[in-house]
């Protein structure tokens, strides 16, 4: 439950435990161009909105879902005659009161009602009305704030102010009315997350006799037309490309000093060979890096160490030398400094470091300066990035093929190899492609299918007219992962792509196989799946999983999960697994994050029939699976790197 305060000085919403606070001004939009404003000393943010005889003071605000709302408090200030006041909600009274009279016409005296309505008024989702209203000749009412207790947690500001709408849930036409087929088991497997750019939202999906299912992409059915697409990375520090740093080191220092980052230790020694320098001195720099068993790339990219001195006098000489994923130090390397040049960096290759234990940095310096070193500033940082490579391989009268290189794949050395039938032609260490299809209103092409080497599908309707591209945001796995892995993938080694009818087919590197083909109209794009060939136990690896991001309402790629086109569920919701044969994941209500980006339905069609579904839920196996998905889920609640790739 949550109290809000609707405010022309003041909006507030209270959690269960502390309040949260959310501030409409009272001088600001229509409440100033229909209302006088005055400033009065008590009032909750200094202005109070004065509602004139006759007239009507209305506030709009909007619910995620049905719910019961109480008016907990009305604050206003009455400086003259005792006045009738009545409050409405959608123009149906909901409760009347006498104001007290003040002799004393002192505006800056305030009164709260308390408890308004002592039954909960239950409203619809959508859009509201609530109206103050009096009638009388006195100079008018001062508004300060109306208190509303709505029960609702997942409600924000942004909603109930109604700059982001929600929609009613609805059966979804879901393709399975014709067909009869083995319920799949859709698990829970998501953590909390601060993170837009993190895939928090993991939900494999199993069935054992699976034989072909589809993957949808259409536009979310609520009406927008700002087309929210740029990345966010609020509430994301882990995406720094520092690793960690130290500032304001003074050398020579006492033998055995320690100093401490958040994710280093520095500790500076005599070396133990003679040298006839005035300064000679050792910094050994101990850290840890994560790496692919946590999802993270940062043990297996290359890096930058930086030094930088300052107000040198004298040359000084730095050696630097490493220890990580080999078993022997790295043969040094040296750089020279000077009163001109006062900073020196050493890059590191590709999978030089390791995330099973601790790496080691060491550096050796010396000077003949008759002064103490300054160290103003040294630190770990990932390399930048290069521009992905794109090479265009086939172009028709409607499709367009292209194969991406990434600079860096986060599974190296895992490879895919593209094959094309038009020409007969393979494309070796490809990182993923992308399939394009005309946009009719614009005579260009847009995306609708983009497969990465780990087995990530995303797909995209053709954009609305007047849109030359809209986002990607939720992606499906097609192949089998592990799901108690923190960043699950199917690693693909061969895909042979017919061009012409949209066809292709998919060699995993466990020795599995799957065919595709894509069909996109100007509502949907759909992928169906079929010829599967599951090596692994199908019931503890799943045939495909859901990935995507949820941080609130208003800030997700997804919010809700609909089970054989009804029964919502919130995507978050604590369940540990759902059982049917079709699921939609979807948006309710709008988001400022890729606010355009598909619903994606994931619809069973043909199965063996082969296994009951109870024997499957209540087999040690699939117990034992669910237990360390439950293990692992709830480990895992902090950031975790999205995708180093592009999503547009």
């Amino acid at each position: 439950m949550r109290i809000w305060i609707i405010s022309l000085g003041l909006l507030a919403v209270m959690g269960p435990v502390m309040a949260k606070m959310f501030t409409i001004q009272g001088d600001t939009g229509r409440n100033r161009e229909n209302h006088p404003i005055w400033s009065l000393r008590n009032a909750s943010n200094g202005n109070a909105v004065i509602l004139e005889p006759n007239k009507k003071l209305s506030i709009n605000f909007c619910l995620r879902r049905e719910s019961n709302i109480t008016i907990r408090d009305f604050r206003f200030s009455n400086g003259n005659h005792s006045e009738n006041v009545m409050i409405e909600v959608d123009r149906v009274n909901i409760y009347s009161f006498l104001s007290p009279e003040d002799p004393n016409h002192n505006w800056s005296r305030f009164w709260s009602t308390g408890n308004l309505n002592r039954r909960p008024l239950y409203l619809h989702m959508g859009w509201h009305t609530l109206s103050v209203r009096f009638n009388g000749t006195a100079d008018g009412l001062a508004i300060d704030h109306i208190l509303l207790d709505i029960e609702d947690e997942k409600l924000t500001d942004d909603i109930f102010t109604c700059q982001l709408t929600c929609t009613a849930d609805q059966d979804y036409n879901v393709r399975r009315n014709d067909v009869e087929t083995e319920a799949s088991f859709l698990v829970q497997e998501s953590y909390k997350t601060t993170c837009p750019e993190v895939d928090n939202i993991n939900m494999p999906i199993f069935n054992p006799s699976v034989q072909e299912y589809e993957i949808t992409a259409a536009l979310p059915h609520y009406r927008a037309f700002t087309n929210y697409r740029t990345e966010n990375t609020t509430g994301c520090p882990h995406l720094s490309p520092f690793y960690w740093s130290f500032s304001n080191v003074l050398l020579p220092s006492k033998n055995g000093e320690i100093l401490n980052s958040n994710k280093a230790k520095l500790v500076i020694t005599q070396p133990t060979e003679s040298t006839n320098s005035k300064i000679a001195v050792r910094i050994i720099l101990f850290f840890k890096l994560e790496g692919k068993k946590n999802g993270m790339i940062d043990s297996e990219m290359g890096t930058i160490f930086r030094v930088r001195f300052d107000g040198l006098t004298d040359l000084v000489q730095l050696k630097f030398s490493y220890k990580g994923r080999m078993a022997e130090t790295s043969s040094p390397e040296m750089r020279l400094l000077l009163p001109s040049k006062r900073e020196a960096e050493w890059n590191t290759r590709d999978f030089s470091w390791t995330s099973e234990d601790y790496n080691v940095i060491i550096m050796h310096v010396e000077s003949n300066s008759t002064k103490p070193l300054h160290m103003e500033h040294l630190s770990l940082e990932r390399r930048p990035m290069l521009a992905d490579k794109v090479e265009r391989i086939y172009k028709g009268d409607d499709t367009i093929v292209e194969v991406v290189f990434s600079d860096f794949w986060w599974l190296n050395p895992d490879s895919m190899t593209v094959h094309l039938a038009a020409t007969g032609r393979s494309y070796h260490n490809v990182s993923y492609f992308r399939i394009y299809r005309p946009i009719p209103w614009n005579g260009g092409y847009a995306q609708v299918f983009v497969l990465y080497q780990d087995g990530n599908a995303r797909l995209l309707p053709v954009p609305p007219e007047g849109l030359e591209w809209i986002p990607f945001g939720s992606s499906v796995i097609i192949g089998q992962t592990d799901p108690t892995m923190v960043r699950p993938y199917a690693s693909i080694t061969d895909a042979y792509i017919d061009a012409t009818n949209l066809g292709i087919e998919l060699l995993y590197k466990n020795g599995g196989s799957s065919k595709l083909k894509i069909s996109s109209s100007l509502s949907e794009t759909r992928v169906t799946v079929s010829d599967l060939f599951l090596t692994q136990d199908p019931v503890i690896f799943p045939f495909t999983t859901f990935r995507s991001m949820y941080v609130a309402e208003g800030n997700s790629d997804v919010d809700s999960v609909l089970v054989n086109g009804d029964h919502p569920l919130h995507i978050m919701g604590n369940f540990n697994y759902l059982i049917g044969r079709s699921f939609v994941f979807r948006r309710r209500c709008m988001s400022r994050h890729l606010m355009l980006s598909p619903d994606i339905y994931i619809d069973v069609r043909r199965t063996t029939n082969a296994v009951d579904r109870r024997d499957i839920v209540s087999s040690q196996p699939f117990q034992s699976l669910l237990q360390r998905i439950q293990n692992t889920r709830y480990r895992l609640w902090t950031p975790r790197l999205r995708y180093t790739y592009s999503r547009t």
